[in-house]
This record gives C-alpha cells, structure tokens and sequence, in this order.
C-alpha cells in the first residue's frame, strides 16, 4: 500500500478516536470491525496485514498511526479494541487501566540512525559518538570525535542538524532507553522516555515526519524505525554493539538480537544484545488488549474476531514482516506469544 493511502488512513482513524466518546468499541463499529490503534513504528506493516487479514476472512480491521502512547489513552478510554505500542506498559501506566491487559509481541523492528550527508558516506558510530551528537555537544560533522571513528571518511565542514520526535513517542522511547543503558552521560543528563528535552535540533511528527526532515534537511541526523529508511532511501550508520564490531540495522542483525532464552511472558529487552552481527538498538512491537473480553457487554463474537485476528498474525501474518524490513519473530517466540493470546477469556472462559 502507497504511503499517502497509509496516511490518508491514518488520519481517517485519528480523527474518529478523537472524535469518540469514552465507550465500548462495541457501541462504536460492528462486530466485523476491529480498531487498532497507537504505534507509527509499525504502522507499514499492520496496515500491509489487516489487508490481508480482510482480503482472507472480509473481517475489517483499521489503524490509526497515533503513537505508542495515544495507544495507552485509546485503550484507557476504550474507544479501540487493541493498542499498539513499542514499550512494555509500566506498572504504573497498568494501574491507571481499569482491567488487566496482555501485551502480544507482533514482530521484531529496528531504531536506524540516519544521516544526510554529501555522498552518503558510510559512518560508524558507538555509542558515546551518539549520545554526543544528540545531545548537541557535537556542532560540526568534521568534529574530531566523528572523524576518530572515521578516519578514511572525508568529513564536510558543515554544520550537524539532530531531527528528533516533537511528539511522544515509543520509537524515541526505545533509543533514549538504549542510551541511558549504555552511557552514563545520556542516563545523567537526559534520560530515557517516551518524551525527552532536546538541546539542539528540529522535531518531525511520528515516524514518517522525522523520514521527511532527513531526507530535506542537508547535514541532518536523525532516528527512525528501520522500515521508514528503508522505504525513503535513508544513509544509515554502522553502530558499535556489546561485541565491539559495527553493525547496521538490517533484517539478519534485527534477528540476531533475539537470545536463545527468553522469558515466559516475553517481557524483557532486546537491546544492547550479545553477538558479532547483532545491530543494537532492536525492539519487539506490543499488541496491548484486555484479558478479559467481556467488559462493556461485548458480544463473544468480537472477542472471538479479535482471538482469530491475533493468532493469524502470529502465524501466516508473519510472512508479510521480512519484505518491509521488519523482522519475523523466531518459532519459540511465535509460540509463546500464542501462549499469551490463549489467556484470553470471555466472562471467565477460554476465548476459542
């Protein structure tokens, strides 16, 4: 699906979430209907699967991109079924839900960094390099710190440019998070969050807004899901990972990042990971839903629908993940995940 019929969207669904008052899903759309809404990070990929989903079964699901954490309002004030979000909830945003929630990883993404440079030179970075730039304490590209790690780089005397999220985001969260774990600097001065204060640099809107500034904006470096720079021809940069090697995002280095064990509920983070070709800044994708279906009165049949939904996206769904950069999840995850989704009840019973 193009890009402008993705926003286009997008912005249908936006627009009736804020449009909708704090009710049921099942006062608001059919049962054949199933709305899904929170991450940009995703956003290429579910759109490309509950296509499919409907062209299989002619159930319709829509999506509206509206951030990780316009998912956990959306889901708060029950006007979706499902919210989509790139973080684990905390046990405090948990708390402030009025039922108890399973998170159901859904694929594998990437945080690329990006840079727009004269000849898109091939950069590395580590992770002090980075923390510098996006703090704004590197100001040139032909700094001497840029040019330690680049030696046979001819650097431009030009001026760096950070473009960063203006709005909150699950995507800033997962490379603010990678940051604080592996500079102390970052960790101190800045932190990790879905929101963060930026010295320096211009914010973009969702995923697609930030692509937009790299690509216009010449001497510009910025963060993005690997998708998005991919399809827009992004430069990305090599980052140092626990193995001291350089790596680029990709769909074998996103993969690498998963360990061979793994907790039962799947709650736990893939950055930083261990290995030679392990690209560091990887992420799992959250499906967020009630465990129990019943609430507001809705009928077994959408819970079902939506039960259907999760486990074709854990199974067949996952063939759509490679070709758009993202990464499929490994067969133990895909059954584990399953394990999570048959958690699901409907007045106490097991949704089926």
């Amino acid at each position: 699906m193009k890009r402008r019929t993705v926003l286009a969207l997008s912005a249908v669904i936006i627009a009736a979430l804020v449009a909708a008052p704090a009710c049921s899903p099942a006062s608001l759309v059919p049962v054949s209907d199933i709305a899904i809404a929170g991450s940009t990070f995703a956003e290429p990929l579910y759109v490309k699967q509950f296509d499919a989903w409907y062209q299989k079964t002619q159930v319709k699901t829509v999506y509206g991109a509206i951030t990780s954490a316009g998912a956990i309002r959306a889901l708060q004030d029950r006007t979706v079924d499902i919210g989509a979000t790139d973080v684990l909830l905390s046990a405090e945003e948990q708390t402030q839900l009025p039922f108890s929630v399973l998170h159901i990883p859904t694929c594998l993404g990437a945080v690329a960094v990006c840079v727009n440079l004269p000849g898109n030179p091939s950069l590395r970075f580590d992770a002090a390099l980075l923390s510098a730039v996006f703090r704004g304490d590197v100001k040139n590209w032909n700094d001497a710190r840029i040019a330690s790690l680049n030696p046979l780089v001819v650097l431009p005397d030009k001026p760096v440019v950070v473009v960063h999220r203006a709005d909150s985001s699950g995507t800033t969260a997962v490379v603010t998070t990678y940051l604080s774990a592996v500079d102390e600097v970052w960790r101190e001065k800045v932190g990790a969050d879905r929101i963060v204060q930026w010295k320096s640099g211009i914010g973009g809107k969702g995923n697609a807004g930030v692509t937009a500034l790299i690509r216009q904006t010449s001497g510009s470096i910025g963060y993005v899901q690997y998708a998005y720079a991919v399809e827009a021809g992004l430069n990305c940069i090599a980052l140092r990972n626990r193995a001291g090697a350089f790596a680029e995002p990709s769909v074998a280095s996103i993969q690498a990042a998963v360990p061979a064990d793994m907790p039962s509920n799947l709650q736990t983070t893939l950055l930083d990971r261990a290995g030679d070709s392990t690209y560091p800044i990887v992420s799992f994708t959250w499906l967020v839903l009630y465990r129990e279906q019943s609430y507001d009165n809705r009928p077994r049949a959408r819970a079902q629908a939506i039960h259907s939904l999760l486990k074709w996206l854990l199974g067949e769904g996952q063939t759509l993940a490679e070709p758009l950069s993202y990464g499929s999840l490994p067969p133990a995850i895909r059954k584990a995940a399953l394990q999570i989704v048959e958690q699901m009840t409907w007045q106490g019973e097991a949704v089926n």
